[in-house]
């Protein structure tokens, strides 16, 4: 029975083992199992790599980009700011670190390991109404946790997404072969795609910490935006007011603010025209739009600049009015966010903390791209 057992095992090991290599290989060839601190390093020495993982990795990924380029101004906050670029804050250095943090508890807990590796002089969170509600941070509390461990348990996570990969390209050897053993690029700018959910989806992170907007994206844009309330409504459940326990998450950041000898901008980035005359006069919604009325009240701002929190609420301005300025109704493109900070920049309250930034330099660059409605910058 032992000798039995033994060459079963025997047999298990030598079948698993050679199994195991190829998926190591495999893995290590499509960015997979790359350490984030690699690929970080790699965006350092060219703008030519476009990443994009797991999910759960895009958080520790942007903590070594922040190690490595040491903003200025840091953009902390969801997916709603992935399009600004770094090259609408020259010549400060900036880094995007949006699709890190989505309820507030992980903005602030995000900005805490940020302003541990780095120093930046700004912190601009993307702060939006939905966030003050309780229902969603609980959901996403458990949802979008990242994984900041990166450990075994880690890598075997990235293992699996190699197989998934091969899965659900349906076994195609080409497809698969041509992924491992040779370049792949995007259709935009031609840059290397490492991961394999970069390969996958053909978009990443540029080396600015930006997400380039996803081929799917760009083809259903005209559809999706033609359902700005449904879109928002949809997406984001409403509450009846701004909940004072995640307000207490902004009293958190204040604290750490002035313990970390930072400034933080808070936006409210533009909806699309439809999405926000909705909220602001639908009747039948009010009883759910309570936060997003909150969030734009008199009385919000001034708690806000009590505790030292510059709020700019842009939520519904000239911008929103254009649907070239997004790619779904409640994501600015890199054209809505160049607007976006143009705006901000004529208003002496936000310009006093960025002054050295040539405001007719980016009408320049909005002018150069008056025909591209997703890509300002190449």
């Amino acid at each position: 029975m032992a000798r039995y057992v033994a060459i079963v095992i025997a047999l298990f090991v030598a079948a698993f083992i050679p199994l195991l290599v190829v998926l190591e290989w495999a893995g290590w060839r499509l960015g997979a199992t790359i350490p984030l601190s690699t690929i970080a390093s790699e965006q350092s020495q060219t703008e030519r790599v476009v990443w994009l993982g797991s999910f759960k990795d895009y958080a520790p990924y942007k903590l070594e980009r922040i190690k490595r380029v040491q903003p200025e101004v840091l953009l902390v906050g969801s997916s709603r700011c992935g399009q600004a670029r770094a090259q609408m804050f020259r010549p400060y250095v900036a880094y995007n670190a949006c699709l890190t943090a989505w309820p507030l508890t992980h903005v602030v807990d995000f900005i805490d390991r940020a302003t541990r590796v780095a120093k930046p002089r700004i912190v601009i969170v993307a702060l939006d109404y939905f966030l003050f509600g309780d229902f969603l941070a609980e959901a996403w509390q458990k949802e979008r946790t990242m994984d900041f461990s990166q450990g075994l348990d880690s890598h075997r996570r990235k293992l699996h997404d190699v197989a998934d990969f091969v899965i659900r390209n349906n076994g195609d050897r080409d497809a698969i072969l041509a992924a491992v053993t040779a370049p792949q690029t995007e259709p935009v700018d031609g840059n290397r795609l490492v991961g394999t959910e970069a390969i996958r989806g053909k978009f990443g992170f540029r080396q600015d910490g930006s997400v380039m907007v996803a081929p799917p994206y760009r083809r259903i844009a005209d559809e999706t935006l033609s359902r700005g309330p449904q879109y928002v409504t949809s997406s984001f459940p409403g509450a009846p007011q701004l909940s004072e326990r995640q307000f207490g998450e902004i009293e958190r950041l204040s604290r750490l603010a002035h313990e970390r000898q930072f400034q933080v901008i808070a936006i409210q980035y533009p909806f699309l025209e439809s999405a926000a005359a909705f909220l602001d006069t639908n009747e039948s919604y009010w009883p759910y739009s309570g936060i997003w009325r909150d969030l734009k009240s008199e009385q919000t701002a001034n708690r806000f600049a009590r505790l030292g929190i510059s709020f700019f609420g842009m939520s519904r301005t000239q911008t929103s009015q254009d649907p070239n300025n997004f790619f779904d109704p409640a994501h600015p493109s890199e054209r809505g966010m160049l607007k976006t900070y143009l705006a901000l920049l004529e208003k002496p309250d936000f310009a006093k903390y960025l002054p050295r930034i040539d405001r007719s330099s980016l009408a320049a660059d909005l002018d150069r791209g008056q025909n591209e409605q997703f890509d300002l910058y190449h």
